[in-house]
């Protein structure tokens, strides 16, 4: 994962690729994606039994910050 200023640094950057556009997000919102059930209770020895619930809430959450497209889906 690379860091960038700004959504605009990124397009400047030589290795920038058009479409990852729908990856392109502020890291606050990529710690409030990561911060979820799914990624937090991970090693809980329930994880897989709870898989559902867990992408329930990760897909709502993406839904939140708009997150829609094909980068997305599981």
């Amino acid at each position: 994962m690379n860091l960038f200023r700004s959504k605009e640094h990124v397009k400047n950057w030589s290795s920038y690729d058009p479409i990852s556009e729908e990856a392109i997000m502020p890291l606050a919102d990529w710690a409030m994606v990561f911060s979820g059930p799914l990624f937090r209770n991970r090693m809980e020895p329930d994880c897989l039994s709870k898989g559902d619930v867990y992408w329930a809430d990760f897909s709502r959450r993406l839904t939140k910050l708009g997150k829609k497209g094909w980068a997305w889906q599981s």
